[in-house]
């Protein structure tokens, strides 16, 4: 059996938190010691959730014994109720279909279990939260045979209570996880019952950190944020666990000193909000990524009890103001990568937090100062590294492609669990919940599915208005900030095609791959003195085919061609003034796919220097 002691883990001053930014939270002990020691180290031991950091919390990650239930007999042999005497590993935080989880024939499973044991430390005595970064999709979690929550989607984080269930000494964590192939739920490129040339093999179960983390009876779960440029005022949200009379206190800091406070009544709710007003603001862009701490505090006034977490903000506007896109009131041009988010190793789930880092490292290296992230919720440490090293984030709800009271139900609920999860990190500007028209192909006759992005959409903007919405991505217009569209083919006269569609944006996007022609906007939507950014083009292979591989056009044959292909259709795209962005398909080659920057490995097809002489200077004034 495979079990660890929790131990509290304490302040590790990183050393490049230090170099880079003292305002930075607190971070954590990357390497919590255990009491097995045959395990030389815990995967993925970074603090899983960067935006809100507390001192005492427990690694989970690491061997959990593992079972395959190929005829979903577990709950009806009761595999939870007890500790299982045989069987094999597999290494948490990474999903069976990868190298780096252990598994060494994976083959696909409808229902997957996990089970470990762990021993509550005696300084434990109040609330202990299990929580999972992600697992996909739907997940039962039994503590001592006793189930104590279930979760349903495949990319937003979750955790249950689990003080009532555990017992003095060891204690027995069972998991079970289902999934299927069905494209009524939210999958983003995971192949399903249909695969794509662009979707590639699936993520079976856990694929994000799981830990403990002990807590008092009321706790802060979450923040958000808004800053208003004219004003220097910060508008500040916490989110609690529950309705409690109380009060919170904010701290923002610069370094070491405190330089706007406030302590607010919580008068019986589970949320409050304040304005502070910062003077002398450092503003947060890709140029200057500035961030400064927040220091919460909850006082409980009915037990007294008191919880802490440290968190921090970029103080940055994003607008549209007379037509243009706008970063703290000044012109925005956009020059994006598509980020796909797989790795060699780990597939869903980075080996390491440097892999992460180095990501967005390349990126920045390559020319662009954004990173649409393409049909995957990232892991937040992405969302950490992009916040502190100035990269900025379209984030993307992962589609589902069949239209279903399921797909409205899970993609709606998901998608709101990820802006809570992710609305208080500076780097992402853009709400993306729509692509192509995936799973809403037919809004032009059947109001009900344009009904539902419009709703989303607005739901999106009611729950953070700090971002601009893109309502449907590429095609259809309907509702949203922006107008954004997709176009591949050099060979076809990019700009003579972008320039008629601008004419007449009811016309058709023709779509020389899909087999299927979109309109630029659908029937009665108004585009007029919105932004236009080209948010898919590019796309161009390298080498020769195989006949699995796909691009987005010919191959060209050697690197020069490759270096020659980009610079006409980026010369094509400098020459639209009325674009304000364009994203380029993409950062690297996933498995058939082969219209990366990169190969897979993160190896450049061509020098850095040239991607950025390409990419880095275009929309400069």
């Amino acid at each position: 059996m495979v079990w660890l002691c929790a131990i509290d883990n304490q302040k590790d001053n990183q050393e490049d938190n230090e170099k880079d930014n003292e305002a930075m939270p607190p971070t954590v002990d990357t390497n919590p010691p255990t009491t097995d020691l045959s395990e030389p180290y815990t995967p993925r031991a970074e603090y899983p959730r960067p935006i809100l950091v507390r001192d005492q919390w427990q690694s989970l990650n690491g061997p959990w014994l593992f079972r395959v239930d190929l005829d979903n007999r577990g709950l009806i042999d009761h595999w939870f109720r007890a500790p299982w005497d045989d069987a094999p590993t597999i290494t948490v935080p990474f999903s069976m279909e990868s190298a780096a989880s252990g598994i060494t024939e994976p083959e696909s499973a409808p229902v997957v279990w996990y089970q470990r044991e762990v021993v509550k430390p005696e300084t434990w005595d109040g609330r202990v939260v299990l929580r999972m970064g992600a697992s996909d999709f739907l997940t039962r979690v039994f503590v001592n045979g006793q189930e104590v929550g279930q979760h349903r989607g495949g990319y937003a984080p979750f955790g249950f209570d689990i003080q009532h269930a555990l017992e003095p000494g060891r204690n027995c964590i069972t998991i079970r996880v289902e999934d299927s192939l069905s494209w009524t739920q939210p999958r983003g490129k995971q192949a399903g019952t249909t695969r794509w040339p662009i979707d590639y093999d699936g993520v079976t179960g856990i694929w994000q950190s799981v830990w403990l983390e002990p807590l008092t009876a009321v706790s802060i779960e979450s923040t958000a944020y808004s800053y208003h440029v004219q004003g220097q005022a910060l508008s500040y949200k916490a989110f609690l666990s529950a309705q409690v009379v109380g009060e919170v206190s904010i701290e923002v800091l610069d370094g070491d000193r405190v330089i706007a406070s406030d302590t607010v009544q919580t008068a019986g709710r589970a949320e409050i909000r304040t304005t502070l007003v910062i003077e002398d603001p450092i503003l947060w862009s890709p140029e200057h990524p500035h961030l400064y701490g927040v220091r919460l505090k909850l006082l409980n006034h009915a037990t007294g009890e008191r919880d802490e977490a440290m968190s921090y903000t970029g103080l940055r506007e994003v607008s549209v103001t007379n037509g243009q896109l706008c970063l703290n009131g000044d012109p925005l041009y956009l020059r994006g990568v598509l980020d796909q988010g797989y790795f060699p190793e780990g597939w869903y789930t980075a080996p390491s937090d440097d892999d992460l880092r180095r990501d967005v490292e390349l990126t920045l290296a390559m020319g662009f100062n954004c990173a649409r992230k393409h049909q995957k919720a990232e892991d937040p440490r992405y969302l950490y590294w992009a916040d502190k090293l100035g990269l900025m984030v379209w984030a993307e709800m992962p589609s589902g492609r069949v239209f279903s009271s399921e797909l409205v139900e899970s993609l709606t609920s998901e998608w709101m669990d990820l802006i809570k999860r992710d609305r208080a990190h500076p780097s992402i500007i853009a709400w993306v919940p729509f692509n192509e028209s995936w799973g809403v192909w037919h809004q032009s006759e059947r109001p009900e599915q344009r009904a539902f992005v419009d709703a989303v959409t607005s739901l999106t903007k009611a729950l953070d208005g700090s971002r601009v919405v893109v309502g449907n991505d590429g095609w259809e217009y309907s509702s949203g900030d922006l107008w954004t569209l997709h176009l591949y083919n050099e060979d076809s006269d990019v700009s003579g095609r972008l320039d008629a569609l601008i004419e007449d944006p009811h016309s058709s996007v023709t779509s020389e791959f899909g087999g299927r022609d979109r309109v630029g906007a659908l029937p009665g939507a108004d585009v007029s003195g919105l932004p236009i950014l080209l948010t898919e083009c590019g796309g161009i292979g390298m080498g020769s085919f195989s006949e699995e591989d796909f691009s987005y056009g010919n191959l060209a044959e050697t690197p020069e061609a490759l270096e020659a292909r980009m610079r006409k259709i980026m010369t094509d795209i400098c020459s639209l003034k009325a674009l304000q962005g364009f994203v380029w398909t993409q950062l690297t080659d996933v498995q058939q796919e082969i219209n990366g920057l990169l190969y897979f490995d993160r190896q450049p097809k061509l020098p850095i220097t040239v991607f950025s002489d390409i990419f880095g200077g275009t929309g400069d004034a």
